[in-house]
């Protein structure tokens, strides 16, 4: 779908101030959509923000003249599909004098396209959003993303875009896919079976600050280290690769791992009554399968993940005469609560969103990992295997899975969320805020049962960390070793022993917003409900943010999702609430990128 408010003519620099609709007419195009960092520009309007009110009201008065309307013009709005509706309102903007700063970049003369990437229904909302990634040349934006949100109407509520002006850059490669494939294996050190399609992207390299053209290699899996890491950070078990499609270069390696029908009531871990869901086979052997909520829990005996990786999930847990697995009754009954969780309060079905299974695996040791005796301190999302895997400590003299800790369950399983929806880099300020999330949801999760948010255990790991400290905690990050605020943002190399520029480090500053915010009061109490947060968050997440989102940008993305989900809400109210997230990410140093 090509834009029409184009630039006349791309500089070095971007595109000029003037655009150009096809019709010949052209228009000053105001104050630019201010960059964001790394190569994009960003932009974001709603109709409930008192700001941009005037700019609605002048695009609903032009609506009927407009071309992409007119077509549709014996039709009501309401009835088109919601993918026509978006692209309507979508191409509209990008002409409209009433946004002058929500432009479409020209690169060298290309104009920009948009192509659906489809329509999610948000039941959360009673809204749906339609996203369109940035094309030149019929060739993608790596990281660029617009998303339209629609009411039940199919009226325009919000449109948040994302987009890059890749100048300079030849769309016509100098090397062949399959050479760019060979350089990503031999760096990976496999050789996977089918082999990953490497596909071509304009891509921003920061640490070069200029525009290239790529190939992208995802998910690829590498080869196990037995190197003990001195960071303490685990090696990744997939990347995904970015080799320059003129050079053949390694541009970058972007971490894709993220770290740390018959019912029953057996004990877990901790010693406590948990209801779980079990099956049995046409023999009558029962399995930790749980049909309803579709889980599954298996046994890796303290095989080693990393180098049996072929061999996961492992073997189904059975009961023989002795009573279910404790560490076993925890993954079980935690992925269930995760489940359940994601179906009933943010209406996502499973992990997937298609019902998939929850896999969990016990009894794990990655052998260059472990300090011996069966411990291994860890727990991971495979997005290989998509499922979870499950180390143990010792407590008391005996083995204690980390399966128990649902605020640790319900971190490494939003790792998944992350990886089937905004994919997240796990690198830098967008690592750091894939970590975050993961906390955030963890957090929720583990307290969700608890409806007084005064009473809210803060901590991640309980006990996990150094000296008996958890792992993080979410009131105060400093007790961990974590920056509070923007202005103590540590700098640390894209590496693994750099935590790969510091994700599990600089997670603390968005976590410190995210707190502020949860625990936002006011005269009546808290401002908001756990749904609420829940809500404002999994939107947030799941259909505003783009591959290398940075803290404002969640900012802003939390921002949108209270417009939207708070819409019928009296304007005062509204108003309350929005500022309750302004006043939060204000406090850390978080800022709203300006349009």
């Amino acid at each position: 779908m090509p834009s029409k408010k184009t630039a006349k003519k791309a500089s070095a620099k971007g595109t000029s101030k003037k655009a150009v609709s096809k019709s010949g007419a052209s228009k000053a195009r105001g104050a630019a959509a201010k960059s964001s960092g790394g190569g994009f520009q960003t932009f974001a309007m709603h109709v409930n923000a008192p700001t941009q009110e005037r700019a609605f009201n002048a695009m609903r008065a032009s609506r009927a003249a407009h071309p992409s309307f007119a077509l549709t013009a014996g039709a009501n709005i309401n009835t088109l599909d919601p993918e026509t509706a978006a692209q309507n309102y979508l191409r509209q903007a990008l002409d409209s004098s009433a946004v002058p700063s929500f432009t479409a970049p020209v690169a060298d003369g290309a104009e920009s396209e948009f192509k659906s990437l489809g329509t999610d229904t948000l039941p959360l909302t009673n809204t749906k959003t339609v996203k369109f990634r940035q094309f030149f040349n019929k060739i993608p934006v790596y990281s660029s993303l617009v998303t339209v949100e629609l009411d039940e109407n199919n009226q325009l509520l919000a449109i948040n875009s994302a987009m890059g002006t890749p100048t300079g850059v030849s769309a016509i490669a100098k090397i062949a896919p399959a050479e760019a494939l060979k350089k990503a294996l031999a760096q990976a050190g496999t050789k996977p079976s089918p082999e990953p399609t490497p596909r071509l992207s304009y891509y921003y390299d920061e640490t070069a600050s200029r525009w290239r053209l790529v190939y992208i290699i995802e998910d690829v899996p590498v080869k196990k280290s037995k190197e003990k890491s001195t960071s303490g950070y685990r090696m990744p078990l997939a990347m995904d690769y970015v080799i320059d499609a003129n050079t053949g270069a390694l541009v970058a390696e972007l971490p894709r791992t993220p770290t740390v029908t018959i019912e029953v009531d057996a004990k877990d871990g901790l010693g406590q009554v948990r209801h779980i869901r079990f099956s049995k086979d046409g023999a009558g052997k029962l399995a930790l399968r749980d049909e309803v909520l579709n889980l599954l829990t298996c046994d890796f005996k303290f095989r080693d993940p990393d180098l049996k990786e072929s061999l996961l999930p492992g073997d189904v847990v059975g009961n023989p005469p002795d009573p279910w697995a404790d560490g076993a009754v925890s993954a079980h009954a935690n992925a269930g609560a995760v489940a359940t969780f994601l179906r009933d309060v943010v209406k996502r079905n499973n992990i997937d969103n298609r019902g998939g299974a929850l896999v969990s695996t016990i009894n794990c040791v990655v052998a260059s990992e472990s300090p011996g005796n069966k411990v291994w301190l860890n727990a991971f999302w495979t997005p290989l295997k998509q499922q979870m895997v499950y180390g143990q400590v010792l407590f008391n003299g005996k083995l204690r899975s980390l399966s128990v800790f649902l605020d640790v369950v319900g971190h490494e399983m939003f790792h998944g969320v992350t990886d089937a929806t905004s994919r997240l880099e796990y690198a830098n300020q967008s690592g750091a805020l894939n970590e975050s999330y993961s906390d955030i949801f963890g957090a929720i999760i583990a307290n969700f049962a608890q409806a007084d948010i005064a009473q809210w255990n803060w901590e991640i790991g309980a006990g996990l960390g150094s000296n008996g400290k958890p792992l993080r905690d979410m009131k105060k990050p400093s007790r961990c070793g974590q920056p509070e605020k923007m202005s103590q943002f540590k700098q640390l190399p894209n590496t693994r022993n750099g935590d790969f520029g510091g994700v599990h480090v600089n997670s603390g500053i968005h976590n410190f917003a995210a707190f502020k915010l949860i625990t936002s009061r006011n005269a009546l109490g808290f401002v908001f409900k756990p749904s609420e947060v829940a809500a404002l968050f999994y939107i947030a997440l799941t259909q505003q943010l783009t591959r290398r989102s940075d803290f404002s940008a969640s900012r802003r993305a939390v921002t949108l999702a209270a417009r939207t989900f708070f819409r019928n809400d009296p304007p005062a109210t509204l108003a309350a609430k929005v500022k309750a997230i302004t006043d939060a990410y204000t406090a850390v140093g978080i800022k709203e990128p300006a349009n």
